[in-house]
């Protein structure tokens, strides 16, 4: 058996080296995913308040078609009233 104490291989220490370059690139890439896990979680939220921005604007759209038609309706009513008494 190996000794504790004993000195690495030049071998031994090249592993060791990669080992904690690749447990760095791993804590990095770790870090970048979180990362861009909370900007997609951001868009996600921009995206969900759009969509009900959308909907209510929708609905005031409709609301005010509504309310054009019934006023081209009335004024329609009011010219016809007015041809009829000429």
């Amino acid at each position: 058996m190996n000794d504790q104490n004993a000195p690495m291989s030049p071998r031994e220490q090249m592993l060791l080296d990669e080992l904690r370059k690749l447990y760095e690139t791993a804590k990095q890439t770790a870090a970048d995913l979180d990362a861009k896990k909370q900007e997609i979680a951001g868009q996600e939220n921009e995206i969900s308040a759009l969509r009900r921005d959308m909907i209510s604007l929708k609905e005031e759209n409709q609301h005010l078609r509504e309310v054009l038609q019934t006023w081209r309706q009335r004024l329609d009513s009011v010219l016809s009233q007015l041809k009829s008494i000429n």
